[in-house]
């Protein structure tokens, strides 16, 4: 039976998530701050903590860091009761696994749980890791009282599968050297339909493009190494200023409007809502759970994916881009009449980390807009109809 530990400092909270899982038939540990946690996790084996970030003396995320000293395979999952990104990325980066955002449904609690407790055999090599290191140290106890001639018989056909293992992962090594260096100095240009891109935007294998003098949306298809035009949307009157695509949705920024528009991706990108802003929205970014927006103040917006797009965050950038993106550890900006490229730290001023200029990059056309996909940069040019695709060799940091 899996066993779960809920680390909260609150009896009711604590109550509650146990009622929820003990009927779905999970074995429940309790513990009300962070040392009596400690003390389970090392009597017990446990498959999954749930841990509450904010807990008395010791914190949820001191807690997580000594958890990972004493079993590293344990699933964590993070409970925050604050609405900041910088909490969740923080514990993240510190290796939780996930984390749930209070107040939480008790389907989504359980639907957190089953993604890492349903795999048996992730249980069971939780199960086994502490049996493996006792196999081990007896192994090692066993060859200290063998003879010198046994053991001389024993090592040398060990010595003979380590050296094999040396060379097998020397040619891995390098193999995935050559892999890394041709992916960092990769180059390819795309042909495309227009030149007036303002944004551009990911959904899996589908690129979607806005060209704000056309006022027209495009869609290609990224397969085999070759970018195809696979359907164009006129949209008549809406300056196209920023792009972002989730789940059959398409959110476009209208900057001379000062609004985003929620369309179904349908034959005519059918409008479905707009929401009113007080300022010029100039790019949007949709990075898989928030909706991100940019203003020509500098001021960058994260919003909740719900029918109002609620702000959870709000942050003043310096240098007042034009362009964002988000990934999981940063987040980008642009400049496009300067080309500069910038990445942010996901802290709580989202401060620059560094400066970039594009090696190589002929004319004084403006970078009009930017994406990171699988590694590579994709960058398009103002008045140029074409798409670039670049390593991060071609990145020169801006001192």
């Amino acid at each position: 039976m899996p066993r779960i530990l809920i680390v909260d400092d609150e009896p009711d909270m604590r109550l509650a998530i146990k009622n929820v899982l003990k009927l779905r038939g999970y074995e429940i540990f309790e513990a009300g701050d962070g040392l009596a946690a400690l003390d389970i996790i090392s009597k017990h084996d446990i498959h999954l903590m749930l841990l509450d970030i904010r807990l008395p003396g010791m914190d949820g995320i001191e807690v997580l860091e000594r958890t990972r000293k004493i079993n590293r395979l344990l699933p964590v999952v993070m409970i925050t009761g604050y609405g900041h990104i910088r909490s969740a990325v923080d514990v993240m980066k510190l290796g939780a696994n996930e984390y749930l955002q209070k107040p939480f449904e008790n389907t989504q609690l359980v639907k957190t749980v089953k993604r890492f407790l349903d795999d048996k055999k992730y249980v069971q090599d939780i199960d086994t890791s502490l049996e493996g290191k006792k196999y081990v140290q007896d192994m090692k106890v066993s060859l200290a009282e063998k003879n010198e001639e046994r053991s001389s018989l024993l090592l040398r056909p060990f010595a003979k599968k380590i050296y094999a293992a040396i060379v097998v992962a020397a040619i891995a090594l390098f193999i995935h050297f050559s892999i890394l260096a041709k992916r960092l100095s990769y180059h390819k240009v795309f042909s495309i339909e227009s030149s007036n891109i303002s944004s551009m935007a990911w959904d899996k294998e589908y690129l979607w493009t806005g060209d704000w003098v056309e006022e027209t949306i495009y869609q290609y298809r990224f397969s085999k190494n070759e970018l195809k035009l696979k359907k164009k949307y006129k949209l008549a009157g809406v300056h196209i200023s920023g792009i972002a695509v989730s789940d059959g949705i398409i959110y476009i920024s209208d900057s001379w409007k000062k609004n985003i528009q929620k369309r179904k991706i349908d034959d005519n990108l059918t409008i479905m809502r707009k929401y009113s802003f007080s300022e010029e929205i100039i790019n949007i970014f949709y990075d898989g759970e928030y909706l991100w927006s940019c203003d020509t103040n500098g001021t960058l917006l994260v919003h909740r994916m719900d029918d109002s797009l609620s702000v959870i965050s709000s942050f003043k950038l310096s240098n007042r881009p034009d362009q964002i993106f988000k990934q999981k550890k940063n987040l980008w900006s642009a400049i496009s009449s300067t080309k500069k490229i910038y990445k942010h730290n996901l802290d709580d001023k989202l401060s620059i980390a560094q400066a970039y200029k594009i090696k190589d990059l002929p004319g004084d056309s403006p970078l009009s807009s930017f994406s990171w996909k699988d590694g590579k940069l994709w960058i398009v040019r103002d008045g140029i109809k074409e798409i670039t695709q670049m390593g991060m060799r071609y990145l020169k940091t801006d001192d």
